[in-house]
């Protein structure tokens, strides 16, 4: 179960309230008016959302005197956004969908063959609005993210690589799986040979002891010994020169990138089923209902201490149908169109693996593009692999769209966007 977390269930209230927050008058005296706004999203609105949860709504205060202005500022950029797109439309209810889909929305959220609980939306809002051919009840479901004004981008895709329910598990042949997990037992346990020199917890353990254990005690060793070890834990992953661990090369996240590039570069399936577990782009086919809407949608903002203000910038939105409109696009320009894997191009983007001096950080960079070539094509995701904290569980398999790099699906959504002009004609 997910930490509770504040930012579905403020932003839902921010926008069931009804009226844009002026951040200007906010900001007059940011502690006192933030704390004011969000006492009255506790007692009038927050509890009207339908699927809200004690455990969320209880951060919305950081103590009894001052509000959670950090969230505050990123619920504010989603509310104000969305109010502004309602038009003449008003909000009547909203759905948190977080520990289940109530009833009344449950036919917006069907599994399909490859993936269970297909619709990712955090809250549903109900719009009813139109008139003749137009008239209906629309339904609007947005995925929160959020990101401060200076933060990188969230996690669009957050799933274990291999595992039970591992990304990789299914979609790669088994002698890769059998590589991976050959690699990962050997590279542990000369780890922890490389660690322990003979002894563990004051007692003997050598090297033919290590050899002795299964591998899932030698993984607990292991990430007793290094889950907390800071700067050695990098070295340990990077088998940094210089270092003790210099003669342990992490084979283990090696075989996994061998797994990535030789399954799945080039791969047109590949990519489209990928991209629509991260975008969605068959929502319609799967969600049989033209007043049924879905965003993916960050808010962007924060508090700033040290000026004492609440900081909010425009929500990023995009809108389910033109983010598959162009994707689909792409995948129809059979001319044009190869699907290419490889590195993330950017100086830092230095594998775990791979053979240099210095510190580096101990993950895997890919970069998906489509297009005729890497220097033509659209970069469509950034995906990066990565251990979050302990060694036991799997590592984590996180998707990024990469705003800054030249000719980026964030380009093209942005200039699709301004000739589509959203607002009240998304509803017709």
């Amino acid at each position: 179960m997910a930490l509770p977390d504040p930012h579905e269930l403020m932003s839902g209230a921010l926008i069931l309230r009804g009226k844009k927050v002026d951040i200007n008058q906010l900001n007059k005296d940011p502690r006192v008016e933030g704390t004011k706004l969000t006492k009255d999203l506790v007692d009038n609105y927050a509890k009207n959302v339908i699927g809200w949860e004690q455990r969320d709504l209880d951060k919305f205060m950081v103590d009894d005197d001052i509000a959670d202005l950090k969230n505050l500022g990123k619920a504010i950029s989603v509310s104000n956004y969305v109010i502004d797109q309602l038009g003449e439309g008003k909000v009547e209810t909203i759905w948190q969908t977080g520990s289940q889909w109530d009833s009344q929305i449950k036919k917006f959220n069907p599994s399909t063959a490859t993936i269970k609980n297909y619709n990712s939306s955090d809250i549903v809002l109900k719009i009813p609005l139109g008139s003749g051919k137009d008239d209906c009840d629309h339904y609007w479901g947005i995925s929160l993210k959020k990101r401060g004004i200076k933060d990188k981008e969230p996690t669009l895709l957050n799933k274990p690589v291999v595992g039970k329910v591992g990304f990789l598990t299914e979609k790669v042949e088994t002698k890769y799986i059998n590589n991976i997990k050959k690699a990962k037992a050997k590279f542990f346990t000369k780890a922890l040979k490389l660690k322990t020199a003979g002894s563990y917890k004051g007692k003997p353990l050598t090297g033919k002891d290590i050899d002795k254990l299964s591998f899932q005690t030698v993984l607990k060793y292991a990430n007793d010994l290094f889950r907390r070890a800071g700067d050695e834990k990098n070295q340990m992953l990077t088998g940094r020169k210089g270092t003790v661990y210099e003669t342990n090369p992490n084979i283990y996240f090696e075989e996994m990138n061998k797994a990535f590039m030789e399954s799945f570069n080039n791969e047109k399936q590949f990519f489209f089923d990928f991209l629509d577990l991260v975008f969605k782009i068959n929502m319609d086919q799967w969600v049989k209902d033209r007043c049924f809407h879905f965003s993916l949608m960050t808010g962007v903002g924060g508090y700033d201490s040290s000026n004492n203000k609440i900081e909010v910038q425009g929500a990023e939105e995009k809108e389910g149908r033109l983010m598959s409109e162009i994707l689909r696009n792409m995948f129809k320009d059979e001319d044009k169109a190869n699907y290419i894997i490889r590195k993330q191009p950017d100086k830092r983007s230095i594998n775990a693996f791979e053979d240099i001096e210095g510190k580096k950080p101990a993950k895997l960079f890919f970069e998906m593009i489509i297009g005729p070539s890497t220097t033509l094509g659209t970069s469509i995701v950034d995906f990066e692999v990565r251990y979050k904290g302990d060694l036991t569980p799997e590592p984590q398999f996180q998707v990024f769209v990469n705003k800054i790099r030249k000719n980026s699906i964030a380009d093209k959504y942005k200039k699709e966007a301004l000739t589509k002009a959203l607002g009240k004609k998304r509803w017709k």
